[in-house]
C-alpha cells in the first residue's frame, strides 16, 4: 500500500507542477509587444511583415492556450479518478494526511517559482 500511495501522490504532484508551470508560462499582453517589438528590430521587420508576424504569433498563442486547456481537463479528470481510488483504500485520516501533504507541496512549489 506504501508504494500505491506514493505513487497516487507523484500523480498529483505531476498534475500540480503541469498547472504551475502553465500558469507561469501564460504571458502577459507586454510580454508578446515586447517579443513582436524585438522581432522588428533584430530583423529589420517592415509594417506589413510585422502585423502578419503579430497575427501569426496571436494565432499560434490562441492555439497553444487551447492545447492546455484539454490537457488540464484531461489531468484533472486523472486526478479526480486518482483521489477517487485512493479514498476507497486509504483511511479517512490517512486521506487527510495525503491532502494536507499534497497542499504543502503545491505550496512550496509556488513559492519556489516566484
Amino acid at each position: 500500500m506504501q508504494k500505491k500511495t506514493i505513487l497516487a501522490m507523484l500523480v498529483l504532484m505531476l498534475f500540480f507542477t503541469v498547472s504551475a508551470a502553465h500558469a507561469q508560462k501564460n504571458s502577459s499582453p507586454a510580454d508578446g509587444r515586447d517579443a513582436i517589438n524585438r522581432m522588428t528590430k533584430e530583423l529589420g521587420l517592415s509594417d506589413t511583415q510585422r502585423s502578419k508576424v503579430e497575427t501569426i504569433l496571436n494565432t499560434e498563442k490562441m492555439k497553444v492556450e487551447a492545447v492546455f486547456n484539454e490537457e488540464r481537463k484531461k489531468l484533472q479528470s486523472i486526478q479526480e479518478e486518482t483521489r477517487s481510488s485512493l479514498k476507497a483504500v486509504l483511511s479517512p485520516e490517512q486521506m487527510e494526511k495525503l491532502e494536507n501533504k499534497m497542499r504543502q507541496e503545491s505550496k512550496k512549489n509556488a513559492v519556489q517559482k516566484k
